[in-house]
């Protein structure tokens, strides 16, 4: 039976509402503050339409601007309720002294390239670390002066509890098309029909899309979209468990509790663990837990996973996550910075201070899968993001390119583990610790990764290697607890990967690269029609002389380790910096590259001087193939995030995964795996034995 309070949160999802006018988005590429409505110099965030979980801890602030001044304006006559009572009586607390600066902004992109800066001046007041205590509706009014803004936030609760364990996986930057691509480079077909041999995630029960963007633009990045999944509310591009203010304070923005902490302020019982391929601190590991504006604050994200958040004398009252487990790379954040490869925090030894903390800390596969304990566990795999499987697995010699020994010794990562080994070492290890179930986040960070080089082989590897995850952790769940795991597989952001035919490597590598043997001396060919490459591009084919490409899967071990047939999929990316294809994989890739992978693109120091900012151009090292024009901006050396929707795929018990599917908001997620876990309400209950059908063979 569903609950009746997903009924409400449902209901106050779903219901069609009139948009408030002021809370539509300002055209344009620049911007003042995002978070401040149409025409307005008030702002409060919460914005408008954010939705809570009952008990989520949150911070409320305030921003008044004035306009082409240095002066801050005054908040004096500020009045801030909601539901007609005054904010401070309805928390039971008070605002804090007001704080005071400025900012420049431009107004357009040509003012931007102009320098032509419009100044601000800011006051600010906040409440922190308040909390809802009823699902319903707010409505929320604060004025200032002739300024006036209001919003209505709506609070959910669940009653029942459907799941004893979650685990989210991101297959990071996984577009639906790369998804189809690799199941058509991994997966048999009876004349054309895949039957029932679809990727397991794309067999996990129900289906769903997500829109990605967030409140800055129509284009995500990582720490946006997965704050979003963790709070249930959307952010800006580089922040995570925060609204971003225009202070220049990276630190003091207005935060937003995680799922992983309610879980460890409401289920003491339950385990919590974080598994990636990238630096455990990048934006989707760190977005569980971190809270900051800069996902590039590595050292104080090490921090914030054992220490209390603490900032300009104030702290975040949820206690330290210290997650049970926390898998992947990033030791340049925990060896001390006694060498050139260590960034930690303040010089410290973070090793040293996690092992304090409790935690049992290994920093290779042969450790990993020893480990037997029931201590929090940390592994560090490599000094920065881990390798690829192409190169964890089949092109193992790669690894001894760089020096990325997790310890900064100069040594290199040679016996990195698995996304299958860490994920499944994480679930036994929670397994044996808590009785009351755990919460996962398991990453496959270099799909995305390598979609930025334009390393689409390396990609579907990684792609596949989470598929073969979800399937180890089905086949599990299913021994072990069936019925009991909801598990969602789904991106963050999508990439602008496609496929439109096939290519023959073999003939096109034996075609011309330029037409000059048919062109050169004949009258009226010009400069435009002589860079067509009109020779190379006969070994593409596309409809049916498409035919189908040749699998990448070895049938003895059911591993992509075939990655060099004749036949390949021809496909690219809708934006692009300028660059060579030509449909191979790079056996060695470039040595500067964190994870390894070809190097598209460099900076051209020439253009660069001439015209005073970066321009990207060809690596010259890079082996002869079509010449690909760019679309992006002049200094991007790769390619970028897309807006497509992302697919969502969720198993589990039924009554629970019915809720996937159907379109929805990146927040939505947050809700979905507080509605399985039962969260949001203040008294301890028992998962009751959910109903259940048997994943597909």
């Amino acid at each position: 039976m569903v609950s009746k309070l997903w009924i409400l949160g449902s209901l106050a999802m779903g219901a069609a509402a009139a948009i408030n006018p002021a809370s539509v988005p300002e055209i344009g590429q620049q911007n003042r503050y995002r978070a401040a409505p149409r025409g307005s110099l008030l702002s409060v965030v919460p914005v408008d339409g954010a939705d809570f979980l009952t008990s989520q801890r949150f911070d409320i602030s305030i921003e008044l601007h004035a306009l082409n001044t240095a002066v801050p304006p005054s908040l004096s006559s500020l009045s801030a309720t909601i539901n007609g009572v005054p904010m401070e009586t309805y928390f039971n607390t008070k605002f804090e002294k007001a704080d005071t600066w400025n900012f420049t902004y431009y107004e357009d992109t040509k003012k931007r390239d102009q320098k032509a800066k419009t100044q601000v001046g800011v006051t600010r007041v906040a409440l922190r670390q308040v909390k809802m205590g009823k699902a319903g509706e707010c409505k929320v009014v604060v004025t200032a002066g002739k300024e006036r803004v209001t919003a209505t936030w709506k609070v959910r609760g669940y009653n029942n509890r459907k799941a004893k364990n979650v685990v989210l996986f991101i297959g990071d930057g996984m577009a639906p098309t790369m998804i189809s691509a690799a199941r058509y480079i991994s997966k048999k077909t009876t004349f054309g029909k895949f039957g029932d041999n679809f990727l397991a995630m794309e067999r996990l029960g129900s289906i769903g899309k997500i829109a990605t963007n967030g409140i800055d633009a129509i284009i995500t990045d990582s720490a946006n979209s997965a704050s979003a999944y963790n709070t249930g509310h959307k952010s800006w591009v580089n922040a995570m468990g925060v609204y971003a203010d225009t202070s220049p304070d990276t630190l003091d923005d207005p935060k937003v509790e995680t799922i992983a902490e309610i879980i460890r302020r409401e289920r003491p019982g339950m385990c919590i663990g974080i598994v990636t391929t990238a630096a455990v601190q990048d934006a989707t590991p760190a977005a569980v837990f971190a809270h900051t504006r800069r996902r590039s604050d590595m050292g104080v994200i090490t921090d914030q996973m054992i220490n209390p958040i603490t900032h300009n004398n104030a702290s975040w009252l949820p206690r330290p996550l210290h997650a049970d487990v926390f898998l992947g790379g990033g030791g340049a954040s925990f060896c001390n910075s006694t060498t050139k490869y260590c960034e930690s925090l303040n010089k410290q030894d973070y090793y040293a201070l996690y092992q304090k903390a409790g935690y049992e800390v290994v920093y290779n596969r042969e450790q990993l899968n020893a480990y037997q304990g029931t201590k929090p566990l940390l592994g560090i795999f490599h000094l920065n993001h881990m390798d690829t499987w192409v190169e964890r697995e089949l092109y193992k010699e790669n690894v001894m390119l760089r020096e990325s020994d997790p310890k900064g010794n100069g040594g290199s990562a040679k016996d990195q583990p698995s996304l299958v080994e860490m994920t499944m070492k994480a679930i036994q290890t929670m397994d044996k610790k808590c009785s009351d179930g755990w919460f996962l986040m398991a990453e496959a960070a270099s799909v995305d990764k390598m979609m930025h080089a334009i390393d689409f082989e390396r990609a579907l590897a990684d792609l596949l290697e989470l598929d073969r995850t979800i399937e180890a952790v089905q086949a599990h769940t299913a021994k072990h607890y069936p019925g009991q795991t909801a598990i969602i597989a789904t991106a963050d952001h999508s990439q602008g990967y496609d496929v439109y035919g096939s290519v023959d490597t073999v003939y096109f590598n034996e075609l011309a690269n330029d037409d000059e043997k048919v062109l050169a001396g004949k009258a009226g060919v010009n400069d435009q029609q002589r860079r067509l490459q009109v020779q190379k591009r006969l070994a593409i084919n596309d409809y049916e002389q498409a035919g189908w490409p040749d699998l990448v899967i070895d049938d003895q071990t059911g591993l992509p380790t075939k990655l060099e047939g004749r036949y390949k999929l021809a496909g690219g990316k809708v934006d692009a910096p300028p660059h060579r294809e030509n449909y191979q994989i790079r056996h060695v890739p470039d040595a500067k590259t964190n994870p390894l992978s070809r190097l598209p693109s460099i900076t051209d120091s020439l253009l660069t001087n001439l015209f005073g900012y970066s321009v990207a151009n060809v690596n010259p090292a890079e082996p002869a193939g079509l010449d690909r024009s760019p679309n992006l901006p002049p200094g991007d050396s790769s390619t970028v995030h897309t807006l497509q929707a992302v697919d969502i795929y969720c198993g589990g018990p039924e009554n629970w995964r019915v809720h996937c599917g159907k379109a929805m908001d990146n927040t939505e997620v947050f809700f979905l795996m507080a509605d399985a876990l039962g969260l949001g309400r203040s008294r301890q209950i028992q998962y009751p034995k959910p109903t259940y059908r048997r994943p597909h063979a």
